[in-house]
């Protein structure tokens, strides 16, 4: 058993996909532009950072630091085990942008990438999307 599940490792990364399914072009910073359509409250900053090495995701949920595992195969994407940090937010936009982020965070299953837009959706294919998130080019955006 062990040698089947180290050959489709194998036979994986010769083909670029990596063993986690996280594809290498999710990796980098995530700023989150709409929640479910709707844009971000005044001031109000979300992102996530994706490492497909990890098969992980951290960020800032608009009022608190978070963790969680993402699983991959194709373009279905999954978020696991999500983890928040305690703490208070800063203003109310942030706490009901926030709610809106983490409530549909687990409802994501699938993605669309268009070159530094990411569109996180649920599994129906036409359906809006959950989350839509533009790439950082690196410090200040």
């Amino acid at each position: 058993m062990k040698q089947v599940i180290l050959g489709l490792a194998l036979a994986l990364a010769a083909c670029g996909q990596r063993p986690s399914g996280v594809a290498e072009e999710l990796n980098g910073r995530w700023q989150v532009q709409q929640i479910a359509g709707a844009s971000l409250g005044e001031g109000v900053d979300i992102w996530i950072e994706i490492d497909a090495d990890a098969a992980a995701m951290s960020g800032f949920t608009g009022c608190n630091n978070f963790t969680a595992r993402i699983d991959a195969y194709g373009q279905g994407l999954s978020v696991n085990r999500l983890e928040e940090e305690a703490g208070e937010c800063a203003s109310a936009a942030a706490a009901t942008d926030e709610a809106r982020f983490l409530g549909v965070l687990p409802l994501v299953q699938r993605r669309i990438l268009r070159g530094r837009s990411l569109e996180l959706l649920q599994a129906p294919q036409g359906s809006e999307a959950l989350l839509r998130l533009r790439h950082e080019d690196g410090p200040g955006g």
